[in-house]
């Protein structure tokens, strides 16, 4: 994606700051009372109004726009910062648009002559969940380029699986699991990224979450955790044939996943039976990648912003669950029982 400059007109301020008729784009955490302010499916604006990515100073502020980064609070551009014929810089997102991923190996230390399927990756390569002849293991290694050690089995508590999916955290110590049921989220944690993961499953980041899923049956699949820690991706989706599958990004705010908004909006919905189920999160979190149960394809979609909507896709083809690193010069994925990896 190339830096390029926007000029705003007046037409489009309301939309630039948020500005909405929709009483859903303010979608207020689950009351625990079997009614959700924010709606049985979710919403999402453009520019959401819910927990900042940023502090003062730039980036998103507390009023969801983004500034320029001169100075300021964090919110200000949330209250009229964006001026009629302000210019704005639209950086290159990490992932390029056009990499061109050659040179496929298995990964070492993961990739044998069972069958593997590739669950999740750090940013940073050094830690990896996958499933081996359907057992759930989890493995590292001290560099990025270093095989992986031969992987310690992961013991999921009652009431989950990894079939659902699941999401290390960027620092590797915690896993987010599925319920069995697909109704709920929960997360395992270790103390080191060497030691083994613990047998309980923690719901209490995810209460808001976990509740609203079992107000709509929605059920929910494949989670992924930013790597800066601050969202959640997941599918969700009715068991109903034919009814629409989401996807849904959640913020972290103090200490718990918020209200999720649909990030799909109709652009790459699914189905019940054929849905979107996202892999991999960017760095910047401006690159959602997701296999597509429609086309039987990886695809990635690209935002100008954290907080935009995902237009531009790639076709990423037979490259399934892929998850890239942090500079997005390397991508891992699943093809064919093994865990592969390529560069860009």
């Amino acid at each position: 994606m190339n830096t390029s400059l926007l000029l705003i007109p007046a037409a489009l301020l309301c939309l630039a700051v948020g500005c909405s008729s929709n009483p859903d784009s303010n979608a207020a955490p689950y009351s625990g009372d079997g009614d959700s302010s924010g709606g049985a499916s979710g919403s999402r604006s453009h520019i959401p109004t819910g927990p900042s990515r940023a502090g003062s100073g730039g980036g998103v502020g507390d009023g969801g726009a983004a500034t320029n980064g001169e100075g300021g609070e964090g919110g200000e551009a949330g209250e009229g910062g964006l001026q009629q014929g302000m210019v704005v810089v639209v950086k290159p997102s990490t992932c390029s648009e056009a990499a061109n991923w050659t040179a496929a190996a298995p990964v070492m230390g993961v990739s044998t002559t069972s069958d593997e399927k590739l669950l999740s990756i750090t940013a940073d390569e050094l830690d990896i969940v996958f499933a081996r002849d359907g057992a759930l293991l989890h493995a590292h290694r001290a560099t990025a380029t270093a095989a992986f050690d031969a992987g310690t089995a992961i013991t999921l508590p009652d009431g989950y699986s990894e079939v659902g999916g699941a999401s290390l955290s960027a620092d590797g110590k915690t896993l987010v699991v599925v319920q069995t049921d697909g109704l709920g989220f929960a997360a395992l944690t270790r103390a080191s990224r060497t030691a083994d993961f613990g047998m309980t499953a923690d719901p209490s980041a995810f209460v808001g979450l976990n509740a609203r899923a079992v107000q709509t049956q929605e059920h929910c699949a494949a989670p992924v955790l930013a790597p800066d820690g601050k969202s959640l991706v997941f599918a969700a989706y009715s068991l109903a044939p034919g009814a629409t599958a989401r996807v849904y990004e959640s913020l972290l705010s103090s200490g718990a996943w918020a209200m999720p908004e649909d990030v799909s909006y109709d652009i790459f919905d699914g189905t019940t039976e054929k849905r979107a189920l996202p892999s991999g999160l960017s760095a910047d979190s401006r690159t959602l990648f997701y296999y597509d149960e429609a086309t039987s394809k990886q695809a990635a979609r690209f935002r100008d912003r954290p907080d935009a909507p995902l237009y531009t896709v790639v076709d990423l083809g037979d490259r399934v669950g892929a998850i890239p690193n942090a500079a997005c010069d390397h991508v891992y994925y699943t093809s064919n029982g093994n865990v592969l990896e390529e560069a860009n």
